[in-house]
């Protein structure tokens, strides 16, 4: 559906563009979902996704989170 949804807001396809074609269809799905959401569409929301999820990896965490506080910790 995504293919054949035209360029909206912004010049970006809407993925709720192509949502409204699906259910007009009686085509849409849902599920309930019970895990985090993340809004990565704007570059803030991106951010702080990448913290969240750098600070919460084992394999990263331990060297990420000190050199952020530090980071911080030196900003004015």
């Amino acid at each position: 559906m995504l293919r054949e949804t035209q360029p909206g807001r912004g010049g970006e396809i809407q993925l709720t563009d192509a949502l409204k074609v699906l259910a007009a269809k009686g085509e849409l799905r849902g599920v309930l979902f019970g895990g985090r959401r993340f809004d990565t569409g704007n570059k803030q929301d991106y951010l702080r996704t990448m913290v969240m999820f750098a600070a919460e990896r084992p394999d990263l965490a331990p060297e990420f989170i000190p050199w952020l506080r530090k980071f911080l910790a030196d900003q004015p």
